[in-house]
């Protein structure tokens, strides 16, 4: 091929192709070898397949049957199935159950998880569609300590990080611990918390979303009951403030979600009566990053006899996705009403939670030394 076609020409084609069949090509010769390994050729099919195939991963954690299942839903109406992927990792147990993993986030590709009772505290990260996957061990760890994680992707040095956040337990209102790792290095570096910040505690159950090269946290000032976002840039490793909209302020923060809106952060909040059985859901979007005055109410209703669970994410046509009351995955549509996500786990079954996010396939870590051969 390389003799009758332009070498941009191959590059493009090779871009748009499922990161599995790359992974074979890399034999085809040595060429394609050192092109399909290349950081450049990464970059291209990042962008280039993913724009083509707008997909979604949904994680369904299964009570009855002990496991954790990934999907692959192709970002249509119905959110059809694609295919489902191989978990790789085991679940712990302890006297009261299964312990599932902690979805930190999914950034271009990568996956980053988190087993609190894991012997030595790892954080896992995962490439699903080359089956790939590493282990980060923190250098210590204390059980008195509360600890939140970011995870986020730096485009100046073309590689991925993670942030954890220590807090003691004993102390809310100390500044917490911060440490950084970034792959290429495989080192954890600390940071320290800015002393001109407020006093700003991140809860651990609550979403982080990482957008425009920063992760988000939502966070609260214990002192004065004000509730923030709290930044930091993964190419400078420094902390920021975003305000949130001023009707969300001196909220609690235990109905407050971020999540990203088309190409806008956002924040979705809901506040829902389980015994009456009625919701309510106001969802905002930045049109100017960095920007509080620029908060934009785009979606405020009320449903005085439903209840459409909580909220996942907001939809580029407007239809809002929840985890329902029963577990399920549904879509609202204003006009069509709500159904179900079909095909991410067998009906019958006990569903401990949901949770969806932006799948791009990509051959991140590949380059990395995983635990073991798991490539196929």
């Amino acid at each position: 091929m390389a003799k009758y076609l332009p070498p941009e020409l191959i590059i493009n084609i090779l871009s748009m192709l499922p990161s599995k069949s790359l992974l074979r090509f890399r034999l085809v010769c040595k060429s394609w070898h050192s092109l399909i390994t290349s950081p450049e050729f990464s970059q291209t099919h990042l962008h280039n397949f993913n724009k083509l195939n707008s997909r979604n991963l949904v994680r369904c954690c299964l009570w009855t049957e002990k496991k954790e299942v990934y999907t692959i839903h192709h970002n249509d109406q119905q959110l059809t199935l694609d295919a489902p992927i191989d978990f790789p990792f085991n679940l712990l147990r302890d006297e009261y159950g299964t312990i599932f993993f902690t979805l930190i986030a999914c950034c271009k590709g990568v996956v980053c998880i988190y087993n609190e009772r894991s012997p030595k505290n790892e954080i896992l990260l995962w490439n699903p569609s080359i089956r790939k996957k590493i282990t980060l061990t923190p250098p210590s760890y204390m059980p008195e300590l509360t600890l939140v994680f970011g995870f986020g992707y730096c485009e100046n040095s073309d590689d991925y990080k993670v942030v954890r956040l220590a807090y003691d337990r004993s102390n809310l209102i100390d500044r917490p611990e911060v440490e950084i790792y970034t792959v290429k290095t495989a080192i954890w570096k600390p940071i320290v918390f800015p002393q001109d910040f407020p006093c700003y505690h991140i809860l651990s159950d609550c979403s982080q979303v990482f957008f425009n090269g920063y992760v988000h946290w939502l966070a609260a000032d214990l002192g004065v009951s004000h509730c923030s976002i709290l930044t930091m840039d993964m190419s400078k490793n420094v902390f920021g403030e975003i305000q949130l909209p001023e009707y969300l302020v001196h909220y609690s923060s235990m109905g407050v979600t971020l999540t990203v809106v088309g190409d806008s952060l956002g924040v979705i909040y809901s506040n829902r009566c389980t015994v009456v059985g009625s919701s309510t859901y106001k969802i905002w979007i930045m049109n100017e990053y960095k920007k509080p005055t620029s908060w934009t109410l785009i979606y405020d209703v009320h449903y005085p006899d439903t209840d459409l669970g909580r909220p996942l994410r907001l939809r580029h046509n407007g239809d809002l996705i929840t985890e329902s009351r029963r577990c399920n995955l549904t879509i609202y549509n204003r006009e069509a009403g709500c159904y179900t996500v079909d095909g991410c786990c067998s009906k019958g079954v006990v569903l401990w939670s949901f949770s969806i996010d932006r799948y791009e396939e990509s051959l991140a870590l590949l380059d990395v030394e995983s635990d073991g051969n798991n490539e196929e």
